[in-house]
């Protein structure tokens, strides 16, 4: 058993969360000053939300893209933008692809374009994450702590503002603890599930104390994200749609199912990180880019029946075997995940200073409605993602 060191973190975190010492502050940039900005995780699907809203502001975007040059990089930045149906919606001509790594030094960039890139910025988003909740936190260390630890020493390098994305996995998820607002203590990793919420917990850590050192920054913890409200696109690999999916393909549905996510759609999301991160009066605050209300399975099964798919309400126990007796079900790789389902439990959240810190922005949070979650099936059909409820 690992014991807990002074500072009330297990030995397996301690080491995790100290952070370098060539990690130092500097003075913030005015935000309307800044005509450049960093951007990775680009090709996810936040990061290609982001860079719309980003480019739609008039800014110049360099994206940090995994690819053997840069024309590749921009092949890879259309193909997600496609995915995504937004290509037709973006400037890509103030688009500037940076092939990278995020968890190599310098993010694997050349040290003179470094040193360029640097010299052109004024903030950085930070969206690269690697979302797999099947993976262990041990093998997420590289991926968080170094990759944490460069986009710090770019900001450093260049004295640019730091946007940090978070979730709102790193609560522990008690319901019974009450709405966690932004200023409340996360954590500890302990009490988190999945290796993936351990591993954010650990990036926001570092994150905090390259703030205490007086890097201005701030910290953004989004919901569930869900798809466009506008367009219907969504993230396929969604853990809700891979469930929605793997009903479907099954026929069943699991009654008393312990889901109850804060579903938040991507638009609203992007557009309010971005409109946080270009008021002087962000610096140093942690948001919550979250929906005021939630769906449990309940609410999901009443509009997966309202697009027209027939499902039948069956125990828990009868959905999981249906599932599993089905390699090609979207839901079997995760069944593992699922093993204590009856006992499964969400913490709630609260967004009231975000939405005081919006207002008079225009930027709100729609609501997914029936009209909205239809349009979700639709842009699922038009990919071959789900079939036709209507077919």
């Amino acid at each position: 058993m690992t014991s807990l060191t002074q500072s009330g973190v297990t030995d397996e975190f301690a080491q995790d969360v100290v952070l370098a010492d060539d990690i130092t502050g500097f003075a913030a940039k005015d935000p309307s000053t800044i005509s450049e900005v960093f951007l990775t995780g680009a090709t996810g699907f936040l990061g290609a939300f982001l860079l719309k809203e980003l480019l739609a502001r008039g800014l110049t975007v360099h994206c940090l893209v995994r690819a053997a040059d840069a024309e590749a990089g921009l092949e890879r930045l259309k193909a997600t933008l496609g995915t995504y149906e937004v290509l037709d919606e973006v400037d890509l001509g103030r688009v500037r692809v940076v092939t990278g790594d995020v968890t190599r030094p310098r993010l694997g960039v050349p040290e003179k374009e470094y040193a360029e890139l640097a010299g052109r910025i004024g903030a950085i988003y930070h969206s690269a994450a690697k979302v797999n909740f099947l993976t262990l936190y041990k093998w997420l260390r590289k991926s968080t702590i170094d990759a944490t630890h460069e986009i710090l020493r770019l900001a450093c390098a260049a004295e640019a503002t730091l946007h940090h994305v978070s979730t709102i996995g790193v609560f522990e998820p008690r319901a019974a603890l009450g709405p966690r607002t932004e200023t409340d203590v996360t954590g500890p990793p302990e009490t988190l599930a999945l290796g993936y919420t351990k591993s954010k917990w650990v990036a926001e850590q570092l994150v905090r104390e390259a703030g205490r050192r007086g890097v201005p920054l701030t910290v953004h913890r989004p919901g569930q994200v869900w798809g466009d409200t506008r367009s219907g696109a969504c993230q396929p690999n969604d853990f809700v749609w891979r469930f929605i999916k793997g009903s479907v393909q099954a026929g069943v549905y699991p009654r008393k199912f312990g889901l109850d996510m804060n579903m938040v759609p991507v638009d609203y999301v992007s557009s309010a990180m971005v409109a946080v991160s270009r008021d002087p009066r962000s610096l140093g605050r942690t948001f919550h880019e979250v929906s005021t209300g939630s769906l449990d399975s309940g609410a999901i099964l009443e509009l997966v029946r309202g697009v027209g798919y027939e499902l039948k309400e069956v125990s828990i126990l009868r959905w999981m075997k249906a599932v599993s007796a089905d390699v090609n079900n979207s839901m079997f790789p995760l069944m593992r995940m699922l093993v204590d389902l009856e006992k499964f439990e969400v913490a709630e959240f609260s967004d009231a200073a975000t939405r005081e810190f919006l207002s008079g922005s225009g930027v709100t949070c729609p609501d997914i409605d029936e009209k909205v979650f239809a349009s979700y099936v639709s842009y699922f059909v038009r990919h071959g993602v789900l079939p036709d409820p209507m077919a």
